[in-house]
């Protein structure tokens, strides 16, 4: 169950001194946007995909086993932001493959002219 803090304490109020509580405690966080979804899926798994002759599936799947991820669906905006600085940065160095940011002025005539 999730409580809040006042649920939480309304019901420990009804418990005896024999009861024993787990509790956790959890912040909420902003899951990716949509923005940073389509950013991700349209601008950079087609580039790394299109560099190594991957598909689109086999990219994403590469991209979640270097980084050890079951999934990039719950990761944070703060998360996601940094798993494209990391393949920005990545790409960049090992193969000298600029990949857009999201502010860059180019990107959407590098997707007009790239799908």
């Amino acid at each position: 169950m999730i409580w809040t803090k006042i649920q939480i304490l309304k019901h420990l109020e009804k418990g005896t001194d024999d009861d024993i509580y787990e509790c956790v405690k959890k912040s909420k966080k902003n899951i990716r946007s949509l923005a940073q979804n389509n950013y991700y899926f349209w601008v950079i798994i087609p580039i790394i995909s299109n560099f190594h002759w991957f598909t689109t599936i086999e990219t994403h799947e590469l991209i979640k086993s270097m980084f050890k991820l079951k999934t990039t669906t719950h990761l944070s905006t703060e998360e996601f932001s940094w798993l494209v600085k990391q393949l920005q940065d990545l790409w960049k160095t090992k193969w000298n493959v600029e990949l857009p940011s999201p502010q860059d002025n180019n990107l959407l005539t590098y997707i007009d002219e790239n799908f």
